[in-house]
């Protein structure tokens, strides 16, 4: 038998012919195939297939349904295996997994053709009307990711062979104009065809609609294929796309308290200054230009030894977290500071306020300077809807998607379809939804106003007035806590920083750090 998950889920027998599957059979053979190989367990099955509206006897119901699917396709071993039952398949019988194999050999040889043949497969949205649910809703997010960067990486190999296919990528990018891979390959593949003006105009756009979306630059990356087109040299094709090399940004492990590995990663010359991660982070997502805070690092590193780490559970750090509360995250960065050698300046933007400021007033030997952007002391003092607080966290936990788009209007007004799947993306490559639910909850109780006081070091308070994650309060309850601190407001309705306000603080920060005790003397 055949089955197709890459569009609407249907079964087809040995002669090509769809079978018919009515509505809670083709529920249950699409959470089989998502997770084809692996047990799932009956109650899960039963809470999928009925939630709330339970029969009498659901063991029995699930088995009677399960029976009828085994008679109905009668190519398919689905076995009992306790807690629950498992599909036995060869992962070809299902187009996802010819997909997936295609693409693998991809890399080996003859990549137009078979990225091709692999996109060939599909025929709308990855599970059609399971993908939102929580029958196949994990499986239909790696997929339509594996999607899209095979795309990218079909239009690459396309331009490398000569055979450029610049309408169906000019639509591509049309649809998702904030993928930078995408964008670089489409300015490649116009310089190919003698458009070198379309090909800068084409990044003028992507620079434009970034700012104005997500307030980030251009990374590096694409900034250099830009020049290279404007010098007319630009050679050749662009090279396979991989992760930014963390040896490139001199990554290091270290153990926290706890036992907690951490990943940490440093580069540029300067003061030394650690950039806290806020809500959920990653080293990788950081250095590809794609996380809300990436630009204004991408300037500050020009002028100081940047330090950044993944907090233990996300990034690079991932590991199965017992404790999220302040005194772990307190740990974590007492041990990355350790490693460098204090003192040195903190930068805490949006959640990671009160963990610089637990350290500073525990450990001034350890900190000459503190910069806040976007932060907080008191948590119930700023979020003052346990509510709202609430429903986030749940939302966070249950629908990445719904959430992102969320909070992507929070952190950009009116954000657009877009802007929320951009955030999304950074938010799950940095953690998984149960750890960025359990460090949201955190969030909202943490309080350390009571140890403002008791903190020396001099502060720099950078806050939007329009602020609508973290409200401009909690900058102000810093200021007025601080016995040596300057508030700087900012105008505009946005949580992170702003390319269009990125000079500005730079320089801001820059000589905050130049006039307070950099280590170095600079």
């Amino acid at each position: 038998m055949r089955f197709r998950v890459l569009g609407a889920v249907r079964a087809y027998d040995e002669q090509g012919a769809p079978v018919a599957l009515g509505d809670r059979r083709r529920a249950l053979l699409a959470v089989f195939l998502a997770r084809a190989g692996r047990i799932v367990p009956a109650d899960r099955l039963a809470d999928l297939l009925w939630g709330d509206d339970a029969p009498a006897d659901p063991a029995g119901a699930l088995h009677s349904q399960i029976s009828r699917l085994r008679r109905t396709l009668p190519g398919i071993t689905i076995d009992t295996v306790p807690p629950g039952y498992v599909l036995r398949i060869d992962p070809d019988e299902i187009d996802a997994g010819r997909f997936d194999r295609l693409v693998a050999l991809a890399r080996e040889g003859d990549a137009a053709d078979l990225l091709g043949e692999a996109l060939g497969l599909w025929a709308g949205p990855a599970y059609a009307g399971f993908a939102d649910s929580e029958v196949a809703r994990l499986e239909a997010i790696r997929l339509e990711e594996a999607r899209l960067h095979a795309t990218e990486a079909w239009h690459r190999a396309l331009l490398a062979a000569d055979r450029p296919r610049l309408a169906e990528l000019e639509a591509f990018v049309a649809g998702h104009p904030l993928r930078e891979q995408a964008r670089d390959i489409f300015m490649r593949t116009l310089y190919a065809l003698g458009r070198q003006a379309d090909a800068l105009e084409t990044y003028r756009e992507y620079a434009d609609r970034l700012a104005d979306e997500l307030g980030l630059e251009p990374s590096a990356a694409i900034r250099d294929t830009r020049l290279l087109i404007l010098r007319h040299d630009l050679p050749g094709p662009p090279p396979a796309v991989t992760p930014a090399p963390l040896s490139a940004l001199a990554a290091r492990y270290l153990t926290a308290p706890g036992g907690r590995t951490i990943a940490t990663a440093t580069l540029g010359e300067g003061p030394p200054l650690v950039a806290l991660p806020g809500w959920v982070s990653s080293i990788d997502v950081i250095a590809s230009g794609r996380d809300p805070r990436s630009s204004l690092l991408q300037r500050l590193v020009a002028h100081v030894r940047l330090t950044v780490y993944d907090r233990y559970g996300t990034g690079l750090s991932r590991g199965p977290v017992d404790d999220f509360g302040l005194e772990a995250a307190v740990g974590e960065l007492r041990a990355v500071v350790d490693r460098i050698g204090g003192p040195v300046h903190l930068l805490a933007m949006s959640e990671a306020g009160p963990i610089a400021v637990a350290l500073a007033a525990a450990h001034p030997e350890l900190v000459c300077g503190l910069v806040f952007f976007g932060t907080f002391a008191d948590g119930p003092g700023t979020f003052l809807r346990p509510d709202l607080n609430a429903a986030l966290v749940t939302m966070v936990r249950t629908h990445w998607g719904m959430g992102a788009k969320l909070f992507a209007d929070l952190y950009r007004p009116d954000a657009t379809d877009d802007a929320a799947r951009h955030l999304a993306e950074v938010l799950r490559d940095s953690a998984d939804r149960d750890v960025a639910a359990e460090y949201l909850a955190e969030t909202y109780v943490a309080d350390v106003s009571a140890l403002l006081a008791e903190v020396r070091a001099p502060a720099l308070i950078l806050h939007y007035r329009g602020d609508r994650v973290i409200p401009f309060a909690g900058g102000r309850q810093l200021a007025a806590g601080l016995k040596d601190a300057r508030l700087v407001p900012l105008d505009g309705r946005y949580h992170l920083p702003d390319a269009a306000d990125l000079d500005r603080l730079t320089d801001v920060i820059v000589g905050f750090l130049r006039e307070n005790g950099s280590p170095d003397g600079s």
